[in-house]
């Protein structure tokens, strides 16, 4: 898959099938927008593209600084990649691109670099200064250019539809076994372990602290996790606490994990990857070390009662 960067570096091709997005968190209503251009490419055997963004908008237009991202841009990557698209560009999303009207963005952009023979977005998207890039924006523009345009149904669960906005308020609500229905695998994130103050050690539990390598990435709820842990290819299901340990009058964030393996190497200065699968209980404050040891015990009987009852359903 080739990956352009920058403005510099892109040169028009004579034909694609193309999307447009910001793709946070890739979910099964997007997979339908994917699929379909990735189909229609083959088959007329001109590249499958999309145009996505970097940072999220959101940190630009609001100045927000709150850990919104579902999925960093490298992970997007790697998926878009793994779902057959055959060239993406991530434009650098800047104070001034945003100030690019929609009929520039379509003209010198979408037109010009990547003239579509199809466009392919979902109902609700949009683009340009002030969102004017909208559906019915499009509809006219591939009208008036010869180009196909397809938007699938949107898809439901429960009937409400699948959103990122709706993922990241599962996620915020420690819902991560509903995730899967709507992500179409279980949430988790590329990690980086950091040293701790090895309280797990001193309970007999010894963990590993980590924070998520992307900076912005939405962190579940308070509590334990079952997880599992992607190291060097092996996978390892663990014990996960999120939370700011008030047992210990402790007042800083803390992510750490607690592999239930013997088999695993030590997790310092390496990189993982971590799913959280299910949610156990919420945070809670304990009279006295004793008593967390305690809760810690019942926490990993359910952890493996959970693991060899429903092991297939963890293999998303």
């Amino acid at each position: 898959m080739e990956i352009i960067r920058s403005f510099e570096n892109l040169s028009s091709i004579s034909a694609s099938a193309l999307s447009v997005g910001n793709y946070d968190g890739i979910h099964l209503g997007h997979k339908d927008v994917i699929d379909y251009i990735v189909k229609y490419a083959r088959k007329h055997s001109i590249p499958s593209c999309v145009i996505t963004f970097d940072p999220n908008p959101y940190y630009v237009l609001r100045n927000g600084d709150s850990p919104i991202n579902i999925q960093s841009i490298d992970s997007k990557i790697e998926l878009l990649e793994k779902m057959g698209i055959d060239k993406v560009l991530v434009i650098p999303f800047t104070k001034q691109f945003s100030r690019m009207s929609a009929t520039d963005f379509a003209n010198q952009i979408i037109k010009k670099i990547f003239n579509p023979k199809l466009i392919a977005v979902g109902k609700n998207h949009y683009f340009g200064f002030k969102k004017k890039g909208n559906l019915d924006f499009l509809i006219e523009f591939c009208l008036n250019n010869g180009i196909e345009l397809f938007t699938p149904n949107i898809r439901k669960v429960d009937n409400r539809a699948i959103s990122s906005t709706s993922i990241r308020e599962l996620i915020r609500d420690g819902k991560l076994d509903v995730i899967p229905s709507l992500l179409g695998r279980f949430y988790g994130f590329e990690a980086k372990v950091v040293h701790g103050s090895h309280r797990g050690k001193s309970l007999n539990y010894p963990t590993a602290n980590f924070i998520a390598t992307n900076k912005h990435q939405v962190p579940p709820q308070d509590g334990v996790y079952l997880s599992r842990v992607t190291l060097e290819g092996e996978k390892y299901f663990g014990m996960c606490n999120i939370g700011f340990r008030p047992t210990f009058n402790e007042k800083k964030f803390v992510m750490e994990v607690h592999i239930l393996s013997n088999k695993f190497s030590d997790l310092y200065d390496k990189d993982f990857h971590i799913e959280f699968l299910l949610k156990i209980r919420n945070e809670k404050r304990f009279d006295n070390k004793e008593e967390l040891i305690k809760q810690i015990e019942k926490d990993k009987e359910v952890c493996i009662k959970l693991i060899d009852s429903s092991k297939e359903n963890y293999e998303i």
